[in-house]
């Protein structure tokens, strides 16, 4: 079989089990761990799949900028939005992500909803100024355009200070084993920053970034409390999140 051939039939197996181990793949294809872990470091390089210590795992899609994402998975980012609104109380400080699916929570808040948001997100805090009773905490620090959110160290040491009851997080990539994780190394600072001292942490993502890992961590999957998502979600990857005690709400 021809390196070409095998990378090919290599990310067929891994999309179709989600995870791949050198030692496997090199009684598969019949060549040996090191000749695998080659075509590993080719297929990472060439963004394909994400290397982790001794296999692979699904590599998350390509960031984008932000006004690309407002026209992703419109409707199931509403619904994700609507469900994870039922999962929060008045009277609660909530640490709201930057993003689109963040943004629909607000924009899903009933017009009587009493609750304090503190976000870095700039189209948060737009939505927030035409809530009639909710209050907005605006986080600062540089500008990151292409999320239209603030971030950097001045954003860091700003979340720090804060101790929310619920943490809403958006994700680059959710994976039972390899955690929550994003592409930009000082986001996911950030976001690390607005876990740490969450009681609650529900994670909003839409299906296909379920099973995939990108390259920096947030947080180990089991800091997570609630995972909402849409129902074309991997049942297989749902039940193992279960496993690890988060709560699944399909919208």
């Amino acid at each position: 079989m021809l390196t070409a051939e095998r990378q090919r039939a290599l990310l067929e197996v891994l999309q179709r089990e989600g995870k791949v181990l050198a030692s496997g793949l090199s009684r598969r294809f019949g060549v040996s761990e090191d000749t695998i872990r080659r075509d590993l470091r080719e297929l990472d390089k060439a963004g394909l799949l994400q290397r982790v210590h001794g296999g692979a795992l699904p590599r998350s899609s390509i960031s984008v900028e932000y006004s690309s994402r407002q026209k992703e998975s419109t409707e199931a980012k509403r619904r994700i939005g609507a469900a994870a609104v039922r999962l929060l109380h008045p009277g609660e400080l909530i640490a709201l992500d930057a993003g689109t699916t963040s943004l629909a929570v607000i924009e899903n808040l009933p017009a009587d909803f009493a609750v304090t948001v503190v976000t870095h997100s700039l189209p948060a805090a737009t939505a927030l100024a035409e809530h009639p009773v909710a209050e907005g905490i605006v986080i600062g620090g540089r500008l990151f355009k292409s999320a239209r959110a603030s971030n950097g160290v001045a954003t860091v040491d700003a979340y720090r200070l804060i101790r929310p009851d619920v943490c809403i997080l958006g994700a680059a990539a959710v994976h039972p084993e390899a955690g929550i994780t994003t592409f930009d190394a000082e986001e996911a600072e950030v976001k690390r920053a607005m876990v740490a001292y969450a009681s609650r942490v529900i994670v909003l993502a839409t299906g296909e970034k379920l099973g995939t890992v990108s390259s920096h961590l947030i947080a180990p999957a089991g800091r997570v409390t609630h995972l909402v998502t849409d129902r074309d979600a991997s049942p297989e990857v749902l039940q193992q999140l279960r496993e690890l005690g988060i709560e699944i709400v399909l919208a």
